[in-house]
């Protein structure tokens, strides 16, 4: 090779020893941990869709999470991971983790024509996906119409298992308090069977329910692209609810406008709907209708708006009112102990706008009223939480857009949840399902074991420090090591030291 050509003047050259290298070294502080946290026996007790011959669920799972954390974003990278001779070996190490003598051996006899791969393969995730797909709810379809496949019990299986994992971290770092914070994301795809959302394009529109204090996806649902978030929001809630460690004291939520509904706003307020927390306490944006505008164009006391910084207090450009509104829905509601609490937010807008056409909300995605010979744009909250300053519910309440919005950037570019892997419905939201699992695992990871260093870093960065580096295993003395630079085999070592630690917790 001629340094002439522009070429690095290294020459490629097959390896003769064929050493067993990994470009996942940090791959092994992840198995760790699912081990630790007793995953593979929930796996084994929640999930039941392979059969007694080959792959188990286990092993199945435990492929498609580590799809989900080295960066894959179909089925078919799978083999990607399986030619990494390295990784199969840890994934094979670990693999009948919990298991008694006889459970093993039963394990190793599944395959009755022997084993050639360390992972599944791309056909047999593809069968396990489809077990989760429900033909009969399929054919209930009624075309222009908003509807939700039930889950068959495969699917659900697998939202138990993020129930487990949920339970297992709230375990070794409990919190009495529950902030759930609901909203609708929208997956777009080019499935031929998908349908057309809101937006426009052919998508998916999972509705997803983020614990705030534990920063976990406490439950999801996926959803069609036609499916508005407000659609039996009440049932879901009620789901993710159920879903809740015992030891949780009291829930909170927060909701856009799409669960600005009669029926849910009356199931918070009911104590008899949840007499384990009592009221369910929430902030709601509001739909601004013409009947609370001129409500908000009475005379009422506005109030500048402020903010605490690191470099003191500063205006955030708006101003609150409370506002006297009872809708005629709400005349008739019962078991309520008192009205809901009505907070009007203003904006002003800028000068050079037509008063009179924004003053009519023409053209415009937000309502907006003209006071004073301003223009602003107007927003409305409701809440049951009636003792607590205004100021510091709006200010609570405009929290919920910061984690949960990151938190679906999150599922669609750092892991899989960006890609659909088939045309049926169930087998996709299977998919969902588990890179909701991996992502809630993924924290985890961060806070039960990297530190509050890590918390706010993106997959890109764990990728790059962590979980794409460079080892090479070797055998002796019938032991197995995983040979690494002393930087990272320092920072491994850590790690795993953490992971032991939190042993005595689960016992």
């Amino acid at each position: 090779m001629s340094a002439r050509d522009g070429m690095v003047p290294i020459r490629l050259e097959v390896d003769p020893t064929e050493a067993v290298a990994t470009g996942y070294s940090g791959a092994l502080v992840y198995l760790d941990l699912w081990n630790r946290l007793g995953m593979p026996d929930k796996v084994d007790e929640t999930v039941h869709i392979c059969g007694s011959q080959g792959w188990m669920d286990r092993q199945i799972v435990t492929a498609l999470m580590l799809v989900n954390l080295t960066g894959g974003e179909c089925v078919a990278d799978v083999d990607k991971l399986e030619s990494d001779k390295g990784l199969c070996s840890m994934v094979r190490s670990c693999e009948y983790e919990g298991l008694n003598r006889a459970q093993r051996l039963v394990a190793q006899n599944r395959f009755r024509g022997g084993r050639t791969r360390s992972l599944p393969a791309a056909t047999q995730i593809s069968t396990f996906l489809e077990a989760c797909h429900d033909k009969q709810e399929e054919d209930k379809r009624v075309p222009g119409k908003a509807f939700i496949p039930k889950a068959n019990k495969h699917l659900v299986s697998l939202r138990d298992l993020n129930t487990q994992l949920v339970a297992r971290v709230q375990r070794l770092r409990a919190q009495k308090t529950a902030t759930l914070d609901g909203d609708a994301t929208i997956v777009e795809t080019d499935n031929r069977n998908a349908l057309y959302c809101y937006k426009g394009p052919k998508a998916y529109q999972p509705y997803n329910v983020w614990w705030a204090e534990q920063q976990l996806v406490l439950h999801s649902e996926f959803r069609d692209g036609n499916v508005p978030a407000g659609f039996d929001v009440t049932r879901v809630m009620k789901e993710a609810l159920a879903c809740l460690p015992a030891d949780v004291e009291q829930v909170y939520t927060r909701q856009d406008t799409a669960a600005y509904n009669i029926d849910f706003l009356a199931w918070c307020e009911r104590e008899s709907e949840h007499p384990r927390y009592g009221r369910v306490q929430f902030t709601i944006s509001a739909d601004v209708t013409q009947a609370f505008k001129e409500e908000a164009l009475k005379e009422v006391k506005w109030t500048r708006e402020w903010r605490q910084t690191s470099t003191g207090r500063r205006e955030t450009g708006r101003e609150w009112a409370e506002v006297v509104y009872v809708p005629n829905s709400h005349a008739t509601l019962t078991g309520i102990r008192e009205p809901f609490r009505y907070i009007a937010i203003r904006e002003k807008m800028g000068d050079q706008l037509n008063l009179l056409d924004v003053g009519q909300d023409e053209g415009l995605p937000f309502p907006t009223v003209v006071m004073n010979g301003l223009c602003y744009k107007l927003h409305a909250m409701v809440t049951n939480r009636r003792e607590e300053p205004a100021e510091d519910l709006i200010r609570w309440h405009y929290e919920r857009c910061g984690k949960s919005e990151e938190a679906h950037s999150i599922m669609k570019s750092d892991f899989a949840g960006g890609q659909t892997p088939s045309g049926k419905f169930g087998a996709n939201a299977a998919w969902w399902s588990l890179m909701i699992l991996t992502m809630n695992f993924q924290m985890a990871m961060k806070r039960l074991v990297l530190g509050p260093r890590w918390e706010k870093k993106r997959m890109k960065a764990v990728r790059f420090d962590l979980i794409n580096a460079a080892g090479r295993l070797v055998s002796h003395s019938r032991q197995c090591f995983l040979r690494v630079g002393q930087k990272l085999h320092v920072w491994l070592a850590h790690l795993r030291e953490t992971i032991r630690r939190l042993e005595p917790l689960l016992e």
